[in-house]
C-alpha cells in the first residue's frame, strides 16, 4: 500500500497529537496545524478524522504485516506496537463518540486476514480461513480474540508482563484456529 507523503504527514500529525490528547477532542485544524499542511490538503485525502485514524491504523497495522514471518510473529510485533504506544491507545479508546479503536482494529484486521486469505501460505490462521465456509465470520472471531486481549491488558493498565500477555494471546489464537 502506498502512501503519498501528505497522506503520511497527516498520518503521523495524528499519532503525534494522539500521544498527549484524546481522539474525541482533536480537530482538524489540530491535526492540520500540527502536520503544518492546509485543511483543503486534508479534505482532499479524507472525509473526516474518523477516515483519517482508519487509514492511519490500516497503514500501522499493513506495516506490521508485511514485515511478520507468520502469524505468531504478528502476534508479537502487534502487543510490541500498542505497548511502544500506550498513550495513543489510552487516547483513543477514552473516547466513544464514535465507535471505539477496538471495534475498528478488529475490523481492520479481519480485512488483512481476509486479503492474505487469497494468498499462498503455510501460517495455519490462514491456511484455516482458506478452508472455512465462513472465512469473513472466522476472521473477525480471530481479531476479536486479539483485539480482547488489547482491551483486557489496558484495563490492567498495562501491569501484566508483555511476555504474558503474547504467550496468552498466541495460544488463544492456536486454540481457537485448532482443527
Amino acid at each position: 500500500m502506498r502512501v503519498t507523503r501528505t497522506v503520511r504527514d497527516f498520518q503521523n500529525a495524528l499519532l503525534t497529537l494522539l500521544e498527549e490528547h484524546s481522539f474525541e477532542y482533536l480537530t482538524v485544524d489540530q491535526i492540520c496545524q500540527e502536520a503544518l499542511l492546509h485543511r483543503s490538503s486534508f479534505y482532499r485525502y479524507f472525509r473526516d478524522k474518523y477516515d483519517l485514524l482508519e487509514q492511519t491504523l490500516r497503514t500501522q497495522v499493513n506495516r506490521l504485516v508485511d514485515s511478520s514471518d507468520s502469524e505468531d510473529d504478528l502476534i508479537k510485533q502487534l502487543i510490541y506496537y500498542v505497548n511502544d504506544h500506550k498513550n495513543v491507545f489510552r487516547h483513543l479508546s477514552s473516547e466513544n463518540a464514535h465507535n471505539s479503536l477496538y471495534a475498528e482494529m478488529m475490523h481492520i484486521l479481519s480485512q488483512i486476514m481476509l486479503e492474505r486469505r487469497q494468498e499462498k501460505s503455510n501460517d495455519p490462521i490462514i491456511k484455516l480461513l482458506q478452508q472455512t465456509d465462513d472465512p469473513e465470520m472466522l476472521a473477525y472471531v480471530l481479531s476479536g480474540a486479539l483485539i480482547g486481549t488489547f482491551y483486557w491488558w489496558q484495563g490492567n493498565n498495562y501491569d501484566v508482563s508483555i511476555d504474558h500477555v503474547i504467550d496468552f494471546a498466541k495460544r488463544s489464537m492456536q486454540s481457537l484456529s485448532a482443527n
